[in-house]
Order: C-alpha cells, then sequence, then structure tokens
C-alpha cells in the first residue's frame, strides 16, 4: 500500500538544502517534486531520517518555498532493483495548505513522475 498523498511531477528544480552536518547550503537539483516532498539527485546522501532545510523556487510562484525535511529514502545505486538517478527522497514536514495549492498550481503542466523511473529513464540517468 502506498502512502503517497500526491501526484509527483517531473521537475529539475535547484533546491538548497541545509542539514546539521552543514551551515553553509549545498545545491542539489530534484528530479521530481509534490507539494509534500521532493526526491533530490546526489551520489551524497545523507541518512534516513536526517532532519534538513529545504528551499527552492518555483516559476509562478509569488515566493520561494522554504520547508523543515526528513530523509525518507535513499538510492545509492548499488542494488539491481535502484531504479532511477542516485540520490535521496525527503518528505517536507511543515508546508501549509495555501503552501500545497500554490506548489501544485506551479507544478500541473509537468509530466508525472512514475513509481520506478529506471523503466523509462535508463538511458537519462545523471
Amino acid at each position: 500500500m502506498s502512502k503517497r498523498f500526491e501526484i509527483r511531477r517531473l521537475a529539475g528544480v535547484p533546491m538548497e538544502v541545509i542539514s546539521a552536518k552543514s551551515d553553509l547550503p549545498l545545491e542539489f537539483v530534484t528530479f521530481d517534486l509534490s507539494p509534500r516532498g521532493a526526491y533530490l539527485m546526489s551520489d551524497a546522501v545523507p541518512k534516513v531520517g536526517e532532519q534538513i532545510v529545504c528551499a527552492f523556487g518555483l516559476y509562478g510562484a509569488t515566493k520561494p518555498f522554504c520547508f523543515f525535511g526528513q530523509v525518507t529514502r535513499v538510492n545509492r545505486g548499488r542494488r539491481k532493483n535502484d531504479a532511477g538517478p542516485r540520490g535521496f527522497g525527503v518528505t517536507f514536514l511543515d508546508p501549509t495548505a495555501r503552501e500545497r495549492l500554490s506548489i501544485r498550481s506551479c507544478l500541473r503542466n509537468q509530466p508525472m513522475a512514475f513509481q520506478t523511473p529506471g523503466r523509462w529513464l535508463a538511458g537519462l540517468r545523471p
């Protein structure tokens, strides 16, 4: 059973992340994005459960978004069933209903991401 509440959309959005390990923001690019979370492409991945701060802007939004987040999954690309690009999934912990609505509106024209993107994006891995 899936715990998803929102449709994930393919979106290569730059996102700044601050973790407990560094006060300096690191920039990542999202593979997909929803109003409740994102999947960030990266070879360096944090631990599952780690709390981070995520900041990003979207075309059409009146202001940038900044949320506390928690790393919920990691894909190091080591296992045969690790589909899609290496990176990590983040759940946003504190978006308001208005912020979720704004993100949903900004992303509505982006194509949907699939549960296993590796099946159709095998040639596009970073």
